[in-house]
């Protein structure tokens, strides 16, 4: 802006300075002179051009034009003619003298003042503002052709309907019968009434129109509401559904949990784990007690006795499993103190079990609860082979005896020796594991 400034005043411009002396006055973008207007291409013809394209632009004042020339008057007639002067003669005489004399030299300030005056003079001869920068100057020129092109079209309507006008009034014209006038105006009457029925018959549309439409907003605010309502409890069933989805799925995990326990619990074979059979050197044992002694391991009545509750109370659990009932004798199982009772007398009972420092042969009841115990043996062997033809115990019994092919052993204790009746009572377990695994093959 000092570059403009300094022109203004008539000051040198320093060079390489950009010289800006006008805004647009549409977006006030700085603009910068074109070289053509330039003080040294003003030349006298080109502000002459100037001036006679603005005279042909501007009209001159009707007074002036009006006014004769010196040799237009009577003859000796003393008329004085006052020259008046039109403002392109006044812009070109300013103009002319914004020039520098003899049109030498091209100073700045010389050259705004003459572009001043042009943009004041294009100013006020439009309603548009001057000067303008190239792209608002576009703007207007589109602007300015759609206007010619409505204006145009305006012209094109107005031809048209004055031709229509034209082509009335000859018609008119032309019959010269009022008759038909009348006709026509009736005929245009006609059609004003229908044409007013008609409008009353839009308007009475229009009306119900709005009563449907009135009815339709209520409805359609019913329906939100309704909608509203319905998101609201889908939302919650929504919430209902996921606890309970998850609750299912706790029970369903709950329930395979419980399924796989109770494979596991059907694969189990109880007998075998309540009652264990088997055998420690000379020996048989149920849940590892030794049944039987010998002089070289006197076994103490304790564990015999406590081995005796174990085998009475797997036959007694086996019989009850199958449902079978003996005849004679019932089974009591009562851990170290178990006996049996006698079917025909119940207050004959037969104890299986001893004491410590008393030799069995005082006790005859003792010999007689085993054998007792191995004739409910023998009984439940021939339930057993009844349901199974193929079912055989390794040992036979026989009373009071049992054994193979290669000799019977007696299980009484009295007049026997104890490797002899210990021999017998690990027969007599080997049967009675023999039955559990046909009873657990059962279960199975």
């Amino acid at each position: 802006m000092a570059a403009a400034a300094s022109a203004e005043r008539g000051m040198p411009v320093p060079a390489g300075t950009t010289a800006v002396s006008f805004l647009c006055q549409q977006c006030s973008a700085p603009l910068r002179l074109h070289a053509s207007l330039s003080a040294e291409e003003l030349d006298a013809a080109t502000l002459q051009s100037l001036t006679g394209m603005l005279a042909r632009r501007v009209p001159r004042d009707p007074a002036a034009a009006a006014a004769p020339s010196l040799g237009e008057g009577e003859a000796g007639a003393d008329v004085v003619y006052r020259e008046i002067k039109s403002p392109v003669d006044e812009i070109g005489e300013q103009l002319a003298g914004a020039m520098p004399a003899g049109g030498a030299g091209s100073t700045h300030y010389h050259t705004t003042q003459v572009a001043q005056h042009l943009f004041n003079v294009m100013s006020g001869r439009a309603e548009i503002d001057h000067p303008l920068c190239e792209e608002c100057t576009d703007t207007l020129l589109d602007q300015l052709d759609a206007e010619n092109r409505d204006v145009e079209e305006e012209c094109r309507k107005a031809s048209e309907f004055l031709k229509i006008q034209d082509v009335a009034a000859r018609a008119v014209t032309e019959g010269g019968s009022l008759g038909t006038a009348k006709q026509s105006l009736e005929a245009l009457k006609k059609e004003e009434e229908e044409l007013i029925a008609r409008l009353k018959e839009v308007e009475k549309e229009q009306e119900e129109l709005g009563l449907e439409e009135k009815r339709l907003e209520a409805e359609s605010k019913k329906l939100d509401a309704e909608e509203k309502r319905y998101w609201k409890e889908y939302n919650e069933y929504q919430l209902e559904l996921g606890d309970v989805l998850e609750e299912n799925a706790t029970v369903t995990q709950q329930y395979r949990l419980a399924c796989r326990q109770l494979d596991k619990l059907k694969k189990t074979n109880v007998f075998n784990d309540v009652f264990h059979i088997w055998h420690d050197g000379h020996f048989g044992t149920i849940n590892n007690f030794r049944l039987g002694r010998l002089p070289s391991v006197p076994v103490g009545w304790d564990e015999i006795n406590a081995a005796w509750g174990q085998t009475v109370l797997l036959l007694h659990t086996m019989a009850l499993r199958l449902g079978f009932k003996f005849a004679r004798y019932r089974l009591v199982p009562y851990g170290s103190q178990s006996k049996l009772e006698r079917l025909d007398d119940v207050s004959k009972e037969l104890p299986l079990y001893g004491r410590d420092g008393i030799r069995m042969f005082w006790e005859p009841k003792f010999d007689q609860a085993m054998v007792a115990f191995l004739d409910c043996l023998q009984q439940f062997k021939d339930h057993v082979e009844s349901k199974d033809v193929h079912f055989k115990l390794p040992y036979r019994i026989d009373k009071d005896k049992i054994g193979d092919s290669n000799g019977e052993l007696s299980i009484r204790i009295q007049m026997n020796h104890e490797e002899v009746w210990t021999r017998a009572l690990k027969f007599m377990l080997t049967n009675l594991k023999w039955c559990l695994a046909w009873v657990c093959k059962q279960m199975s």
